[in-house]
């Protein structure tokens, strides 16, 4: 009877401390960005789509604790998504600027803009949960 228990009780334990996979891999899309928060590697990412000249931002806030998550920045104009000379990421990355609790409520917002000053265009939000 114990050796059919161990595996039940192993297999609750894990599914309590896994993080689902989905919050790895959240990328969010707008008309010349695409901006995703990676808890895995505990950072935002962000790059631009379009050779427009536009930066391609992003912003991650951790809602429940009211602090800015990381606010990545593409300044290349038009380099796309693929990785950076040496570091194996994105056009840009942010690390995250505080650890978020589990159930946190994080805010994911992506968007182009003109310049270090332009207005936000193409604005995409969306809601995750850590």
């Amino acid at each position: 009877m114990l050796f059919g228990v161990v595996p039940v009780i192993a297999a609750l334990l894990l599914a309590m401390v896994t993080t689902p996979a989905q919050a790895a891999e959240n990328p969010l899309s707008t008309t010349g960005a695409r901006g995703l928060v990676n808890f895995y590697s505990g950072e935002v990412e962000v790059c631009d789509t379009r050779g427009d000249g536009r930066r391609a931002v992003a912003l991650a806030v951790n809602v429940t604790q009211g602090r800015i998550l990381g606010y990545p920045v593409d300044k290349n104009g038009a380099n796309g998504c693929t990785p950076q000379k040496n570091t194996g990421y994105g056009a840009d990355f942010d690390p995250f600027w505080h650890t978020p609790n589990r159930g946190d409520e994080i805010h994911l917002e992506v968007w182009i803009q003109d310049g270090a000053n332009g207005a936000q265009e193409d604005l995409a939000s969306t809601t995750l949960y850590y």
